[in-house]
């Protein structure tokens, strides 16, 4: 049976510092991949056949610059791949009907990170607690403090998230089920990099590599390749 769960946490000062920048950062990826739907879809409304669809992927290097948006080198970037993944599958989604389009996220007191095992664990300690770290061997916040009401197994994957003012652990977990291993690192790439082809198979693509331009980011003024060739 699958449960779900929420924990409160108790970050330090410095700790919900970085946390609040990470979700600065995620919804930075998210807003950028709307803005880059969007301007793929307008190009091809305009210079395509009908019928021809904006090339949709979850990359996440075009956004990345040390001059346009050096914040971004400061998060893990497991942490911004997850926000693309989320993002692609919430326009597959859409595409399927089944939602609206995805839209931008305006900056307020509310904010979440997806992490998946490569950026978080859970240590079990000698006196029975257990205890949940996040970040990376280069990049984290340390062990970060929260309250379980009872025992639990431990998951695939997680969400932190700061709602007014206070932050919550959730997940979702197979109740009376072992610990699932670790999928490989060919196959956990698979899973968040390939969701469906099929969607994508009759799509004549006419749309190239050659226009493809990075997007500044949130809040920032998008470029265009051709304004980019004129200055």
């Amino acid at each position: 049976m699958l449960t779900g769960i929420k924990l409160r946490a108790n970050p330090t000062s410095h700790q919900k510092l970085i946390l609040s920048q990470w979700m600065g950062c995620a919804r930075s990826i998210w807003n950028a991949k709307v803005e880059e739907e969007r301007y793929y879809r307008t190009y091809a409304r305009k210079y395509c056949t009908i019928g021809t669809y904006a090339p949709i992927d979850q990359t996440t290097s075009q956004f990345k610059s040390k001059e346009l948006s050096p914040w971004l080198s400061e998060c893990p970037s497991q942490i911004l791949r997850n926000s693309a993944v989320n993002w692609y599958q919430t326009y597959q989604k859409f595409m399927s009907g089944k939602c609206g389009r995805p839209k931008r996220k305006p900056k307020t007191d509310k904010g979440s990170i997806y992490l998946t095992r490569e950026v978080f664990r859970f240590d079990h300690c000698d006196d029975g607690n257990v205890r949940l770290f996040i970040g990376t061997k280069t990049n984290n916040i340390g062990y970060l403090s929260f309250k379980a009401h009872g025992k639990f197994e431990i998951p695939n994957s997680l969400y932190v998230r700061k709602e007014r003012g206070h932050y919550y652990v959730s997940f979702c977990y197979e109740q009376g089920q072992p610990d699932r291993k670790l999928s490989t690192n060919e196959e956990h790439l698979a899973f968040l990099q390939g969701a469906t082809r099929d969607i994508w198979k009759s799509t004549p693509w006419v749309l190239t590599e050659a226009w493809r331009s990075p997007f500044v980011l949130a809040n920032k003024p998008m470029i265009s390749p051709i304004a980019r060739k004129r200055t």
